[in-house]
Order: C-alpha cells, then sequence, then structure tokens
C-alpha cells in the first residue's frame, strides 16, 4: 500500500452503522496497493467507549470501514490508538486473537502490537492483541485497513 496524494479535510462525513449514525471529521488520501487506486478517508469522532468518552478513529476504504481504532487510557500523553486484532474466518465470522493466550499472526508482524487489556484498564475490555497507531500515524492505520481488505477478498473468492 502506498499514498499517494493527500485530498483534503472533511467535516461532515456520516457513516451507519446498523441502527446509529457517526459523524466524522475525515482526512482525505488517495491510495495504491497492487488491486488499483483507492480513496481512503481516516475519520475521527468522540464516544463512549469502556466508561470513558475516547477518541474514535475509523480507515474507510471506497466507504467501507476497514480499521477501527479506540484512544488508549493514556492518550492524552502518547496519542496512541488500539485496534483490536480479529481473524476473519471463512464463515464470515471475525474471532478476537486472545491475548496473551494466542500467537500474534505473522501477517502482523510489520506492525505494533500490544496487549488491549495493558493499554485499556476498564471493565468489559477484550482479551485480545491489539495494533498500536499513534494518531498522527496516518500511514500505519491506512495499512491496517488495506491488510484487512485483503484478507476480506480472500475469503469472498
Amino acid at each position: 500500500m502506498k499514498i499517494i496524494s493527500f485530498l483534503g479535510v472533511k467535516e461532515d462525513f456520516e457513516y451507519q452503522w446498523f441502527d446509529t449514525t457517526e459523524n466524522y471529521t475525515v482526512i482525505q488520501y488517495i491510495a495504491l496497493d497492487e488491486q488499483g487506486r483507492y480513496e481512503v478517508q481516516i475519520g475521527q469522532t468522540d464516544r463512549e467507549a469502556y466508561g470513558l468518552n475516547r477518541k474514535r478513529v475509523v480507515v474507510f476504504i471506497e466507504g467501507y470501514p476497514y480499521a477501527e481504532f479506540v484512544a488508549a487510557d493514556d492518550f492524552d500523553k502518547t496519542g496512541d490508538l488500539l485496534s483490536e486484532i480479529r481473524l476473519l474466518q471463512e464463515d464470515n465470522r471475525l474471532d478476537m486473537c486472545e491475548y496473551p493466550e494466542e500467537g500474534i499472526p505473522s501477517m502482523y508482524a510489520s506492525f505494533t502490537v500490544e496487549g488491549l487489556p495493558n493499554r485499556i484498564k476498564a471493565k468489559g475490555v477484550h482479551n485480545a492483541w491489539s495494533v498500536v497507531a499513534n494518531i498522527s500515524d496516518h500511514r500505519a492505520m491506512i495499512a491496517l485497513a488495506f491488510l484487512r481488505k485483503k484478507e476480506k477478498v480472500m475469503f469472498e473468492k
């Protein structure tokens, strides 16, 4: 994946999650992978998660959400966001990659990975591995979204 151009910022991007509409400020890019050229949006909003109002970042490729991030407990100091590693199964089910019991899948070797409960200490936090990306590291966030897009395409064949 390669980011080839910055398109701008849009403040009124909406996405319908089942029965909830979420509003985002998005930073828009054009990116390339081996399959072609895509419009990518990195959407930011705030919402309740794990008992606090937290930063939420979603990476959309051609309008579809491929990667979701939530702010770590120390976000105000580190700027770190976390995205749970869930592996797509053949039946389109997403299975959590359990921390620390399961190993980190090799396709995540290029990312910084930590146990989600090490960075968010709250009721309901899953024992999952998570990708860590700084809020300013759009390249890492987009790379994760493209990895998940590629994984989804593999199972659709």
